[in-house]
């Protein structure tokens, strides 16, 4: 400890010394405890602000993964051989039957002029309103894109709803709108799958900034538009954070990302009050602190004031690091406070890790799913461009799947489909890819590998597939469609499109069976 003594051998006053001290540390201690309280609120805004954005960005994972599924059985219903030979009776009967998955509540067709040509809720052949279809889905027609609209009133339920359309394509072009509907209650199931801390608040807008999910409320606030800053916010696109209001009027930090597909967002706020209630908390900290500085002396407000700089230093380069999807490394971390903070962030870059791979990859099987498929094969197609080596994708599908659903339960159906994934997976080299793009419909990409090798592994497949499953007494079997790369102009969407109709010639055919692209050519 400093001292002070008059002279060689006089002994000094300690009572003066420490007087000394005491006024020598007041100012420094005081700089100590502006940075500490300054850093802590940082660090605790800061992990308050990347909580919500991790937050935001899992359920606008989970939601988009919901609706690409969605999308995928719609494409697979929109290629159906009743619509593609006019017999809407028959396509209505398929279409009412799909709906025994409860995910949705009805099918429409629609045409150019967004008249209604067939729609589940009403028995066909019943007068159709002519009325009350979003504008937004005359963008099928003309894009021949799919379409997810913002929420409406359906003109036969006059409840909300929230419609999503894909092309049917006649020989002139997009004939038909083939939409379905769906209800609020379907966000708000998805955002009750994600628990978040007491006081917190996440609502889901559709392209217009409506809200269309809440995880409460969701019924009083269903149908208004968000706060004003909000939707000016989500507007711009992309992910971001900002203070504002809750529709209550509570002040909130709140992040959002925003879903570059279908343009809805997820927005999900913390209350301000809990951060300024943990400020208060550390102040009296930092008083404390500040208190024992003054008692210890200058030497050790130094030593604190560098270990909080390098702490906070430290953080924020881990912090940053996180925010850029890099490898997070924690320094040495010297200071208690920040210590919570730490495992914080490497938690959510765990966490950003795991909803990365989920992002890509089949909940259920642990397979890649439609958007790693697609990814994968395109980079596959080029590198076959490029080395002139075949490349054949199977489409395959489960025969009897659902009178195992329904008669054994969906427990029993999902151990159907991780056994069948397991064999699939077996079936294949490192150098392909088994994908599950919905229900019990899976892609597989052979690369470098000619036709006649091609259909002996798809037969296989079938035997494979085909063969009896661990305490399934229903049979399962399994058809295959199988399409050839050509090259050229040859595109994945084609290329996929005709290992579709090859698989749906497979079932024609009495199914449990592979059939080559070939056969259903022109």
């Amino acid at each position: 400890m400093w001292h002070f003594q008059q002279g060689t051998d006089r002994p000094f006053s300690l009572r003066l010394n420490l007087g000394l001290l005491v006024l020598a540390c007041v100012l420094p201690a005081a700089v100590v405890s502006v940075l500490l309280l300054y850093a802590n609120f940082k660090l605790e805004r800061s992990s308050v602000e990347h909580q919500t954005a991790l937050v935001a960005s899992t359920v606008l994972a989970d939601l988009e993964r919901d609706m690409a599924a969605m999308e995928s059985a719609l494409r697979t219903l929109a290629t159906s051989h009743e619509l593609q030979a006019g017999d809407l009776e028959g396509f209505h009967a398929r279409a009412r039957h799909a709906l025994a998955s409860g995910i949705v509540y009805n099918y429409l067709l629609t045409d150019a002029q967004g008249r209604q040509v067939l729609n589940t809720l009403l028995p066909y052949g019943e007068p159709l309103p002519q009325t009350g279809t979003p504008a937004a889905l005359d963008a099928v027609f003309t894009t021949s894109a799919t379409v997810l609209t913002d929420l409406f009133t359906g003109p036969v339920t006059g409840k909300p709803a929230i419609a999503m359309g894909v092309p049917v394509h006649g020989e002139n072009g997009v004939r038909y709108s083939l939409n379905v509907g769906l209800s609020p209650e379907r966000i708000n199931q998805i955002v009750a799958r994600h628990p978040m801390p007491s006081g917190w608040l996440m609502a889901v807008l559709d392209g217009s900034g409506t809200i269309v999910g809440r995880s409460r409320d969701s019924a009083r606030y269903l149908g208004e538009k968000a706060v004003l800053p909000l939707r000016v916010a989500v507007a711009r696109g992309g992910s971001g954070s900002l203070q504002t209001h809750t529709k209550e009027g509570t002040p909130v930090f709140t992040a959002y990302a925003t879903s570059r597909a279908w343009r809805w967002s997820v927005a999900v706020g913390a209350p301000v009050a809990l951060l300024r209630e943990n400020l208060v908390e550390r102040l009296w900290l930092v008083g404390g602190g500040l208190l024992l500085a003054l008692a210890l002396g200058l030497w050790f407000a130094r030593s604190v004031v560098l270990t909080v700089i390098a702490s906070v230093t430290g953080l924020n380069k881990a912090a940053l690091a996180l925010v850029r999807g890099e490898p997070v490394a924690l320094p040495p971390i010297q200071l208690k406070e920040a210590e919570a903070v730490g495992e914080a962030i490497l938690q959510a870059a765990g966490v950003m890790q795991q909803v990365k791979f989920m992002a890509q990859h089949d909940a259920l099987t642990g397979l890649p799913n439609r958007l790693l498929f697609e990814d994968f094969a395109n980079r596959r197609l080029a590198l076959a461009v490029r080395q002139h080596r075949p490349v054949v994708l199977l489409a395959v599908d489960l025969d009897g799947f659902k009178a195992v659903n329904d008669t054994l339960g969906h427990a029993v159906g999902d151990r159907v489909l991780k056994a069948a994934a397991h064999r699939l997976e077996d079936a294949v080299r490192a150098s392909d890819m088994v994908a599950r793009i919905g229900g019990d419909e899976f892609m597989v990409l052979l690369y470098d590998v000619e036709v006649d090798t091609a259909l002996d592994a798809a037969q296989r497949m079938v035997e494979l597939l085909s063969g009896p499953y661990e305490g399934v007494p229903v049979p399962v079997s399994a058809s295959i469609g199988v399409a050839m790369y050509r090259g050229g102009e040859d595109s994945l969407q084609a290329l996929t499109s005709r290992a579709d109709q090859a698989l749906y010639l497979a079932k024609d055919q009495g199914k449990q069976r592979a059939v080559l692209a070939g056969a259903v050519q022109a």
